[in-house]
């Protein structure tokens, strides 16, 4: 259905092992409460407004431009060690 870093599901796996539920438990329920409308994401109105501000940005566009020209790009597992995560 989707694709998951492995390194990430394993860590989801662990976390719902710990819960006492499968990872396939946790995601039909995940999925089920977001269409029901009970699962947040995260995104806030204000949020929504913060990001739309910083989209239409002058920087914001110019740092995007500059890191467009520099061609460097980055897997996943790369962007995680990188943040630490």
């Amino acid at each position: 259905m989707f694709k998951i870093e492995n390194k990430l599901k394993k860590a989801a796996q662990k976390r719902a092992k710990k819960e006492g539920i499968t990872l396939s438990d946790f995601f039909q329920s995940a999925t089920r409460s977001f269409i029901e409308g009970r699962l947040n994401v995260g995104l806030t109105g204000e949020d929504m407004q913060e990001d739309f501000e910083m989209y239409n940005s002058i920087n914001y566009k110019k740092s995007i431009a500059r890191a467009r020209k520099s061609k460097k790009f980055y897997t996943s597992s790369q962007l995680y060690k990188k943040l630490g995560l």
